[in-house]
């Protein structure tokens, strides 16, 4: 009878351990669907504000250039000529660069590093930024699902210092180590009270996910910041493809 007992005990166990892990998952799976919808609504966001302020803006300097050329006037009308086309060819890498963050999968065609790369592109662009990235190390692929988490958070922590931080200088540090990629955002911005942000609702709930996110890739990401001090985000993802268990 007690060797029954104990049978029917390990296999209620073991049901309970693979109902677990199918709900663990499941949840995982859940998050990284979420995640590469997050990213596509920023890039969106992203690709509309670039067309409106920089590639916008080229063309009509283009037309009015080609516009304003006096045929009567060769050199000028030359200079005119070759700063449109110089332009234009601007343009039209630009729209080849954009066109590639279209594709759902455009950070296993073009990496994680090149991804974040364009990210401090664009705010270069904006001229309110002096943006830069550092990468240490020879960096290589991890795998894409955990490579579209920290893209995210990455792309979330830039967010929150455009939105929040009055910065002007952002720097990211990409580290690839012997067993962890190390990733640190600082900002010089007028940074806040850790423990009172995570206190509060809307902005403790973003956090706490981030940090929920990082740890269904076996990561983690500490943030350190103080009123009139900026902020630094430390992130590191050990080189696994499996979600947490716990």
């Amino acid at each position: 009878m007690t060797f029954l007992v104990m049978i029917s005990y390990y296999n209620a166990r073991k049901r309970k351990m693979l109902q677990e892990k199918k709900d663990m998952q499941s949840s995982f799976q859940n998050t990284l669907l979420q995640t590469r919808l997050e990213i596509q609504e920023e890039t969106f966001k992203t690709l509309s504000q670039e067309i409106h302020d920089n590639i916008g803006q080229a063309l009509s300097f283009i037309k009015l250039s080609i516009n304003t050329i006096d045929v009567a006037e060769q050199e000028t009308a030359k200079e005119k000529l070759v700063e449109s086309k110089q332009l234009l060819t601007k343009v039209i890498q630009d729209l080849r660069d954009l066109s590639r963050t279209l594709n759902p999968d455009f950070i296993n065609e073009i990496g994680l590093v090149q991804a974040i790369d364009q990210q401090v592109v664009f705010l270069n662009k904006s001229g309110i930024y002096k943006a830069a990235l550092l990468v240490n190390g020879s960096a290589e692929k991890y795998p894409l699902q955990n490579e579209l988490v920290v893209f995210r958070i990455v792309q979330e922590l830039l967010n929150n210092i455009v939105k929040h931080a009055d910065a002007h200088a952002i720097t990211i540090v990409m580290d690839y180590q012997l067993e962890q990629l190390a990733i640190t955002v600082t900002d010089d911005g007028k940074g806040f009270d850790t423990l009172a942000l995570q206190a509060e609702t809307n902005t403790g709930l973003g956090l706490r996910n981030m940090v929920n996110r990082m740890q269904l890739i076996k990561g983690a990401i500490d943030i350190s910041s103080s009123p009139g001090k900026g902020t630094q985000a430390f992130i590191s993802v050990p080189k696994t493809i499996e979600p947490r268990a716990d």
